[in-house]
């Protein structure tokens, strides 16, 4: 009972805060200076839909206006789609009370700015984002788990012939559905133990020691110079894992495969992880990872990844909320779990793109 009196206490506090703030504070006008270069990222940052304030307004007026573009029309929109936001006196969000999210919600309704109130379900319905991962969540046409499968076929659709598709006992229908679209694809299931002995298998190291101890048989007086030698009818593995599991597994094969090999992650390999450092692990793998996320982690802004696939869907959620009550036709949103295609009436669409984990995101 304490805990949800906190809530509510916070919540009641956040909106008297948002709605006595003034929206033209929220961002310096930063390029509103003369002297300032623009760039393609100045427009891009407004296509998060994270900035309501009437200074946003002006700022794509000025950058429409100095940058040589073929987006003409995109931000013609887009600003069209902020100032409905803007104009709207109230918005209205129904959750269950129960809601697991719920605190990490009101801070998101906080920073938005806008006049956000919540009606409480008291209800025994499902939490809306109990599974906000693998499960469809209320807007979207797919869920996370199955636009990141979508990529990762985008990715291997000419590439079958040299693929392999390691996978653990949870994602079998995964495997099962890129099994049916790509049949000449190789897919073995993970055997959780030893991943030592199990990449060293797969890869057919075991095989190249023994054909040299054979080689060795026949000659002993002869000192032969011995690498294993990986096979060579792959070159590209995927790996559909438990979060965990990318920590032993991923290492193990690259100890026995070295750089041979192109790693493509599932997006579950970013659910486990405590901080953006720990992206190093999977330097040069392709993972499904949104745009919005990986050039947060290089400027620095995002350093903890604790729940980040969770928040990121709660931050999208709401951006879909606001954009439906304000009556917007259409918008293209660079969303927190990946590029948003809204249409009103219709499942937004989202693409999340493959993008190869660089330790510069880190480092520089």
């Amino acid at each position: 009972m304490k805990l949800r009196v906190n809530i509510v206490i916070t919540f009641i506090t956040a909106a008297i805060l948002a709605s006595c703030s003034s929206a033209t504070i929220n961002y310096p006008n930063e390029l509103s200076k003369s002297n300032k270069t623009f760039k393609e990222t100045d427009i891009n940052r407004y296509f998060r839909y994270q900035d309501f304030s009437g200074r946003s307004l002006e700022d794509l007026d000025t950058l429409n206006s100095r940058l040589q573009t073929n987006r003409t029309k995109e931000i013609k929109n887009l600003r069209s789609n902020i100032s409905k936001i803007l104009s709207k006196k109230q918005f209205t969000l129904t959750l269950k009370s129960s809601e697991i999210y719920s605190f990490e919600l009101m801070e998101l309704i906080y920073s938005f700015g806008l006049p956000i109130s919540i009606q409480w379900d008291q209800s025994d319905k499902k939490d809306i984002f109990q599974s906000s991962v693998t499960e469809k969540i209320s807007g979207f046409c797919s869920s996370i788990y199955g636009d990141a499968q979508k990529s990762i076929s985008k990715k291997i659709n000419n590439l079958q012939l040299s693929t392999l598709l390691i996978y653990s006992t949870r994602y079998e229908n995964i495997q099962k559905l890129l099994s049916k679209q790509f049949p000449e694809m190789q897919a073995m299931q993970f055997n959780e133990g030893d991943e030592q002995k199990f990449a060293s298998i797969v890869l057919g190291i075991n095989k190249s020691k023994e054909r040299f101890k054979k080689i060795v048989n026949l000659n002993p007086n002869q000192e032969l110079k011995f690498d294993p030698r990986p096979r060579g009818d792959i070159k590209n593995i995927v790996l559909l894992l438990e979060p965990d599991q990318y920590k032993s597994v991923l290492p193990a094969f690259r100890y026995h495969g070295g750089d041979k090999f192109q790693y493509i992650n599932f997006i579950s390999s970013l659910e486990n992880l405590d901080t953006a450092n720990q992206l190093l692990d999977f330097e040069n793998s392709l993972i499904p990872f949104p745009f919005y996320l990986s050039e947060k982690i290089q400027s620095k802004e995002i350093l903890s990844m604790e729940k980040i696939m969770q928040l990121s869907m709660l931050n999208d959620w709401l951006i879909l909320e606001i954009i439906k009550q304000a009556g917007i036709q259409n918008a293209k949103i660079s969303g927190m779990t990946g590029n948003l295609s809204y249409q009103r009436g219709s499942c937004t669409k989202r693409v999340i793109p493959m993008q190869r984990i660089r330790s510069t995101w880190l480092t520089s």
